[in-house]
């Protein structure tokens, strides 16, 4: 379970720090004139939107892998690990990260409630399917394992949007996190395969 636990928030880490998980919410902040506590406070609506869509289908996936492991688990043990480094080789050598849809540009006094709505329905739209292997897998290991996961996700990645769009919006512009979008996909593989790798050997 450690592996699992540790494998989430390295992921969630990664994927909250990829430029387009947080810098449209700066853009249209920067662009409206926001306060960084409102800035702050729509980048927390728009990442628990995204973390919402996803936690959706990981509930799905969760289930999935808690009917295979009551009806097979001498196979639960070697197939959640194994899916994991399959799955890990494939986004390796998958190409560039995901993107998420940019947001229009913004008229001038355009509704801010229909800014923040627009925001959260781009994010809403755009889950990220990377943690959906680690989903299925802490599946396996009943609902408090996939609870965990979960809440490692919804912390993590809404934390450290969060966080880094209040550092930029405070004068941090120099991040130069552009390098990490281009290869997301690697590292996300990366993590992926070491925690499938680990799963054969650690209960």
């Amino acid at each position: 379970m450690l592996n699992l636990l540790t494998g989430a928030f390295l992921l969630s880490l990664l994927h909250a720090a990829i430029p387009n998980h947080w810098a449209p919410v700066l853009a249209v902040a920067r662009a409206e004139r926001w306060s960084l506590r409102r800035a702050v406070g729509v980048t927390l609506v728009a990442g628990l939107a995204h973390v919402l869509s996803t936690v959706l289908l990981g509930l799905g996936l969760g289930w999935l892998g808690w009917r295979l492991s009551t009806r097979f688990s001498q196979v639960a043990g070697v197939a959640a690990p194994s899916l994991l480094v399959i799955i890990g080789l494939l986004y390796a050598f998958s190409g560039p990260g995901h993107t998420h849809p940019a947001p229009a540009p913004v008229p001038a006094q355009r509704p801010r409630g229909r800014i923040v709505l627009g925001l959260a329905a781009t994010m809403f739209l755009a889950p990220c399917l990377e943690i959906q292997t680690f989903f299925l897998a802490a599946g396996t290991q009943g609902t408090a394992a996939l609870a965990l996961i979960m809440a490692t996700y919804l912390v993590v990645s809404v934390g450290a949007m969060s966080a880094l769009v209040a550092a930029a919006y405070s004068g941090i512009r120099r991040l130069n996190l552009a390098g990490l979008a281009r290869h997301e996909r690697r590292f996300t593989g990366a993590v992926l395969v070491l925690v499938g790798v680990a799963g054969f050997f650690v209960d």
